[in-house]
């Protein structure tokens, strides 16, 4: 199920921390990154996400400017302060430390895919994680792991394979680099059927959702 919810909180803590800036220069300058189909430079309104972000923000007669990063830089340009906020990013204990979070902006749902001919039987619940021993999950660079499978990693069971973005860890899956892809079931679902050709997908599955995961604005 996918929700995408307003950022009000997120800007009322913006303009009380940095009221004197935005009564001079009303814009606010936010890092986003390719997110297909929510985020996408050549979207119209980037997206859905951003195009929602700038409608609440403008209720405040704020201006909003976007640069399109790679995440993690993103993540630094934040930090550095050359740029005053980033979206979206899923919350996690180290973001937890760093960064103050908007409201949830979008709610997804995250899986596993992988190849029929090398099925998964894991049914997205904690009690049968021991489904998953001695297979590799892969990850796209930047992406946050599931709390279920670091419990999982911890655990010993499984082990992760880190691509450099989104399309190449699938087709590395296509490649059996790995037993097992995670990603977020409707950007993975974009993937497969705008980057891969038809007799791939028919050879990629997916897990029931694992974790519902919330996504938020953050800033420093």
């Amino acid at each position: 199920m996918i929700k995408i919810l307003p950022t009000t909180q997120l800007i009322i803590l913006m303009l009380s921390l940095f009221k004197t800036t935005y009564s001079c220069a009303v814009e606010v300058k936010i890092t986003i990154g390719e997110w297909l189909p929510f985020i996408g430079e050549k979207l119209p309104h980037y997206g859905v996400v951003p195009h929602i972000i700038t409608e609440v923000f403008s209720k405040f007669d704020v201006r909003v400017k976007y640069g399109f990063y790679p995440w993690q830089r993103s993540y630094k340009y934040v930090q550095s302060g050359e740029w005053n906020a980033s979206a979206i990013w899923g919350k996690t204990e180290e973001r937890t430390k760093d960064c103050y979070f908007s409201d949830v902006v979008y709610s997804g749902e995250s899986v596993l895919f992988f190849l029929k001919d090398r099925p998964l039987e894991w049914s997205g619940d904690s009690e049968s994680l021991y489904k998953l021993k001695n297979i590799t999950i892969g990850l796209s660079r930047g992406s946050a792991k599931g709390e279920l499978l670091k419990k999982a990693e911890q655990k010993g069971l499984i082990k992760y394979s880190i691509g450099s973005d989104k399309t190449s860890t699938f087709r590395m899956l296509l490649a059996k680099r790995f037993d097992a892809l995670d990603e977020n079931k409707a950007v993975g679902l974009n993937i497969m059927y705008t980057q891969l050709d038809e007799p791939q997908r028919l050879k990629i599955h997916f897990t029931n959702t694992y974790e519902q995961w919330d996504y938020y604005v953050i800033f420093f």
